[in-house]
């Protein structure tokens, strides 16, 4: 296997009323074989963009009491450097964010069919992301205070509606009546179970399905404060656009563009350390979780001026005398 080249297997079981029979209409089966390619290149095309491909390989096993496929994922990067540098999906996690690989931790709707089937074709009321978590959002039923925190890969795959349209064609042989229950998983072990019930609350979904949009927070104002700013290094330069102050005993940096503070400081001799300035300032909270929020000293309502040093002239030291005592 190449380097920039990585597989990941699968398995899909159509159960059947009759477990003994281990035939499938073959206009059911190829559809559905297709479907599930359709589903894993959608999906990598969402997150992934045009960074990776992948290519969907299949073999039937028919010793289990069931319809039983094996598939094979490839995933191929365009660009591995690119690739690892920057916002992906690798292929195991893709296949778990659809649900066709399982987790114990992937909780109720931390997949694709997951979230379809706790869904059961109900309206999305509103979407929010979550400020403290990043990457997670927080849906709310409409009409019900029912609510529940998802991926945003997850939601996100699931608005894909060439996805949706795969998921609702890998289903079709269990809307007929034929089939009773699909699985998915890597091993007879770690399987997720659908049954019909689940596969029409899944469908529902699927045909409801079209996309929302996320409520952006909204931002916080700018607001008008009074506060005491130290100046916490000397400035001589009147050019400078934002000086540096300590503002509730944190340094930070302040536009003083609107104010004559850096001409009154030149005049003064300059700006010292512990000059102390009652100000009116805007304060503009940053635009990102890990940004620093914007200050600007809108009026100078009180300056008093740092204690200097006073220049005094030192004593010369007195000089020894010479020789030794006076004689008597």
């Amino acid at each position: 296997m190449a380097d920039d080249e990585t597989r990941q297997a699968f398995q899909v079981q159509y159960v059947g009323e009759n477990p003994d029979d281990h035939t499938m209409d073959v206009e059911e089966l190829g559809p559905a074989l297709i479907a599930f390619g359709k589903m894993i290149r959608a999906a990598n095309d969402e997150l992934n963009q045009d960074k990776a491909r992948v290519r969907v390989l299949v073999a039937s096993d028919f010793e289990h009491r069931c319809f039983h496929i094996n598939f094979e994922v490839v995933q191929i990067l365009k660009d591995i450097t690119d690739f690892l540098q920057s916002n992906h999906v690798e292929l195991a996690e893709l296949l778990k964010r659809l649900g066709i690989i399982v987790t114990g931790t992937a909780g109720i709707v931390g997949s694709v069919f997951g979230y379809l089937k706790w869904k059961r074709g109900r309206k999305i009321d509103k979407v929010a992301e979550i400020k403290d978590s990043p990457g997670t959002l927080v849906l709310k039923i409409e009409d019900d205070n029912n609510t529940i925190q998802i991926s945003k890969d997850v939601f996100q795959l699931a608005q894909n509606r060439e996805v949706l349209d795969a998921v609702e064609e890998a289903l079709a042989p269990l809307q007929n009546g034929r089939g009773k229950t699909i699985k998915f998983g890597t091993d007879e072990v770690r399987m997720v179970e659908y049954r019909q019930r689940d596969v029409e609350d899944i469908i529902a979904s699927c045909e409801d399905g079209g996309p929302i949009l996320v409520a952006e927070e909204e931002p916080q104002k700018t607001r008008t404060v009074t506060g005491t700013l130290w100046s916490y290094g000397p400035v001589f330069d009147t050019k400078a656009q934002n000086w540096r102050f300590l503002y509730r005993n944190k340094p930070i940096y302040a536009d003083v563009r609107g104010t004559s503070i850096a001409r009154d400081a030149i005049a003064r001799g300059g700006s010292f350390l512990n000059d102390r300035y009652r100000v009116r300032m805007e304060v503009t909270p940053p635009t990102t979780r890990d940004g620093t929020a914007h200050y600007k000293i809108i009026e100078v309502l009180e300056f008093t001026q740092a204690e200097q040093q006073i220049a005094m002239e030192l004593k010369k030291p007195r000089g020894k005398r010479r020789g030794g005592s006076a004689q008597r």
